[in-house]
């Protein structure tokens, strides 16, 4: 690495924690916690996470000093000196409560569905459900959505046996990535990004647009836009080893 600014950025679930069937249980490895803190010390370095879990419950679940912390998929942000957050998601927030409200209520004969409020986006997961209720939780989900996303009051995205909820903008983890590299006067080259699931194939396009390096975390079949792939979280932890290495 270098002393210029440089980006070091990741998803966390899937990347640096394996998928848990809830995501309490996804919990950071202490020998990987260690190592990230290391890196954030590094001079030139500004390590970053950025999640689709809210920014509190990715703050408590990191526990690096030093770090940017973006949750919701970049609607908020938090790190020293730097704090953002979405004006639209904030005028959201209250549509999004009455829509849990109503998930709750239609999809509680499904077990295994839940809906996760994290104030500024919705999870609606759906990795306990039986086969035999797939159809059924997805025909629900879209029946109480539905009004909401054709009044253009939210949008709806998805991810690994997860549906979204978000405010109606144009912003993405994609988009948060380039505020970071504008706010921290990246060069071109200069940042690094792991991620594992669709919501982050937006970041992958724009580090590949600053010619930064882009690795996917996970099975070689599936389809992505990053220029590198690792197999899991524990070649993650190889590939920042490295890292911290050459930096020394």
């Amino acid at each position: 690495m270098r002393a210029r600014p440089f980006l070091l950025l990741a998803d966390y679930d899937g990347t640096l924690v394996p998928i848990r069937s809830a995501p309490a249980l996804a919990r950071l490895d202490p020998a990987t916690r260690r190592l990230l803190r290391r890196l954030s010390q590094r001079r030139g370095v500004r390590l970053g996470l950025i999640s689709g879990r809210s920014l509190p419950e990715l703050r408590g679940m990191v526990r690096v000093p030093g770090a940017l912390y973006v949750g919701n998929h970049g609607l908020e942000l938090q790190g020293p000196g730097v704090r953002f957050l979405h004006p639209q998601a904030r005028r959201a927030a209250p549509v999004l409560v009455r829509i849990a409200a109503m998930l709750r209520r239609v999809l509680r004969p499904i077990p295994g569905a839940w809906v996760e409020s994290k104030r500024l986006s919705l999870s609606i997961h759906w990795r306990a459900i039986r086969r035999a209720d797939r159809a059924r939780f997805q025909r629900e989900v879209r029946g109480a959505v539905s009004p909401w996303v054709a009044s253009h009051r939210v949008r709806v995205t998805t991810g690994k046996r997860v549906v979204e909820i978000r405010p109606p903008v144009a912003w993405d983890k994609g988009a948060i990535v380039e505020w970071l590299m504008k706010r921290y006067r990246c060069p071109q080259g200069g940042v690094i990004y792991f991620g594992d699931d669709r919501t982050d194939e937006d970041a992958f396009r724009a580090v590949n647009r600053a010619g930064g390096i882009s690795v996917f975390v996970g099975a070689p079949r599936a389809a992505t836009a990053a220029r590198w792939r690792v197999r899991g979280p524990r070649q993650v932890r190889n590939v920042l080893h490295r890292l911290e290495v050459r930096s020394a």
